[in-house]
């Protein structure tokens, strides 16, 4: 039983195990872990009810079940289902292969990595290993290349374990990581979900199986998927713990350190998924018969139908012709094969089990039940899956389309500069190459002919460069339509930078100019202030001017009303006077004098502190020009 555990685990585990780091960082450590494990109970469940509804019909054949389920077209409808989804098998193992074998057998063998080295390593795949292990009647005769296998695989995890291990006891890693992480739910479901699925093997891998219990069956089943979800477990958790800081994309392979264990583990991996191709080629090859065999089937209890030795070969030589050449044709398919598997994948193995036990069941409500729950679950991954998918086929194409675009503006939009800047002459790499200068031969005296003569001689001997050889290469330099395209971008590259140039020389003088005419305009401002206030001090000056002599005047005529001369003259010059009358008129001559002289002072003081107001407003306008001046 043990080998039955061993081949069933190898044929469970498959390219997917290079995806799970990045679903794990995708999902989160615990999300990851869980759907795996749920993922573990549906393929049981389904691997319980495909056994249970086969003993119950007595059958040993998953397309003698459709028909006895589902009469003809049932069983036509899971023939081209097994067909289809383990072609796409095939084809995706071959290219799997073909994109990893090429830089591995490079890298390790010094190898030049030329467009014939993949189908080469294809061929040779094909021919020495695929072929001859696919030609095998007996499954059992693969138990030890099975177990050597999962023997890689479990080294596979080691590897990847000590990738891990400067990262996984520093506590570095726990805060940068993420546990919980339902946002890449919808990427990752269908190959958490795929990963586990060997409903097509199972017929042929317990064929040699003979009257055992549907228990035992189911513990054979049970060991292969807990030994398949714990290395998944183990790859994923110590993958993304190992490369959580770098870029994780769906093959691990390529984050791998270069060293010598690492070329060794890539090749073990390509060699472990050639050795797995048989456990494809059965079924197919049982359905491919059933479905091309003009007998119609006879209800016979218990056994397989025979294949004769002729057609035996040839649809082995089919198979394996067929998903070569279109892995070799068509290598970027994988988007094709990943609907495939998560349409037809799914109805094989998820909803045709469960509709199979559904019909046979009906004593057992339980049992229908939680075929519908996992019928109805299978249709959800069919969903989830083939949205996915489709999904990542219009990325691809608006990332081509994006492409193109950037293509296009490079080679047939140039840059808008002047013309006149462009010298039109120079367009290719010719027109722009200078060639050095011609050497010219040093003058050597007579001492020295010896020494000239030795080195010609050495010269001659082998060291020259030939001429016709450095213009072939020119040529063909010439030739390639990458360097016309670098010449483009650099001389683009170039006016460029001429034109930034120019415009902060430009940008230099307009502020340039700007400084000189906000100089004139600060000294215009400043003359006009100043003419300003020189008017004012002479018009100041003059109202001062005025001021005096119309106070003289009215002092002169104060006197003149007020104390008329010719009245006093005659008064006083007035014979047989009194003294009274002499003593009175000096009074009131006295008293008047002293009137007008009163009056003048205060005239006059009003008089000085008008011409003070005036001064200050002098000083003032200077001190604004001075300051007006300095700024």
């Amino acid at each position: 039983m043990r080998a039955h555990v061993m081949t069933l685990a190898n044929s469970i585990i498959g390219v997917s195990i290079l995806a799970m780091p990045f679903c794990y960082k995708e999902c989160g450590i615990v999300l990851s872990t869980l759907l795996l494990v749920l993922s573990n109970f549906m393929s049981r469940a389904s691997c319980h009810f495909l056994l249970k509804s086969a003993i119950k019909s007595r059958t040993r054949d998953f397309e003698f079940l459709a028909f006895h389920l589902f009469g003809k077209l049932g069983k036509v409808t899971v023939e081209l289902s097994i067909i289809m989804f383990l072609m796409g098998t095939c084809i995706a193992f071959f290219v799997v292969m073909g994109d990893l074998g090429p830089q591995i057998i490079g890298d390790t063998f010094n190898i030049k990595n030329t467009s014939a080295l993949r189908p080469s390593i294809m061929i040779g795949l094909a021919v020495f290993v695929v072929l001859p292990l696919g030609l095998l009647r007996n499954v059992n005769s693969l138990n030890t290349i099975c177990t050597a296998a999962i023997i890689f695989y479990a080294c596979l995890v080691f590897k990847i374990f000590i990738e891990a291990f400067d990262k996984l006891f520093s506590s570095v890693w726990f805060s940068e990581i993420y546990f919980w992480k339902p946002v890449g739910l919808f990427q990752c479901l269908p190959i958490f979900s795929m990963s586990l699925f060997c409903q097509t093997q199972l017929f042929d891998i317990f064929e040699t199986i003979t009257n055992e219990s549907l228990d035992k069956l189911n513990a054979v089943i049970r060991s292969s998927m807990n030994m398949c979800t714990s290395v998944y477990i183990s790859v994923g958790i110590f993958g993304y713990i190992a490369h959580y800081d770098s870029v994780l994309t769906g093959n691990i392979l390529t984050s791998f350190s270069q060293c010598l264990s690492s070329d060794i583990i890539k090749i073990g991996f390509v060699m472990s998924i050639a050795v797995s191709f048989p456990l494809v080629i059965f079924p197919c090859r049982s359905s491919i018969y059933s479905l091309l065999a003009t007998k119609d089937y006879v209800l016979v209890s218990g056994g397989r139908q025979h294949i004769a030795e002729t057609p035996f070969k040839c649809i082995t030589f089919f198979i394996v012709l067929f998903s070569l050449v279109t892995g070799l044709l068509m290598p970027n398919i994988e988007v094709v094969l990943g609907l495939i598997g998560s349409t037809i994948g799914v109805m094989i193995n998820v909803m045709f089990p469960s509709m199979f036990l559904v019909r046979v069941a009906n004593k057992s409500p339980k049992e229908r039940f939680w075929a519908r729950f996992i019928f109805f679950v299978g249709i959800f991954i069919m969903v989830m899956g083939t949205s996915a998918n489709l999904y990542a086929i219009h990325q691809t194409f608006s990332n081509m389309k994006t492409v193109h675009r950037e293509a296009e503006s490079l080679i047939f939009k140039p840059l808008d500069i002047h013309n006149e800047r462009i010298n039109p002459k120079l367009k290719t790499s010719e027109e722009i190459r200078v060639e050095p200068p011609i050497p010219v031969e040093p003058i050597i005296k007579a001492n020295d002919v010896e020494v000239r003569q030795e080195k010609s001689v050495k010269v001659d001997n082998g060291n020259t460069i030939s001429k016709d050889a450095i213009n072939k290469e020119d040529e063909e330099l010439e030739k390639r339509p990458e360097i016309e395209l670098l010449e483009k971008l650099r001389s683009h590259e170039k006016e460029e930078k001429k034109i930034l140039a120019e415009s902060k020389q430009i940008l230099e003088e307009l502020k340039g100019a700007r400084q000189v005419q906000f100089e004139k305009n600060k000294k215009k401002l400043v003359n006009n202030v100043k003419d300003v206030n020189t008017n004012n001090i002479n018009t100041n000056k003059q109202e001062i001017k005025k001021n005096h002599i119309s106070l003289d005047e009215k002092k002169s005529k104060l006197v003149k009303e007020q104390v008329p001369l010719p009245l006093v003259l005659k008064e006083a010059n007035r014979p047989n006077k009194t003294k009274i009358e002499t003593k009175r008129d000096k009074r009131d001559l006295t008293s008047t004098v002293h009137s007008n002289n009163d009056e003048n002072e205060e005239n006059c003081s009003k008089d000085e502190k008008s011409e003070n107001k005036d001064a200050t407003s002098v000083k003032n306008v200077d001190n604004i020009k001075n300051i007006s001046i300095s700024n």
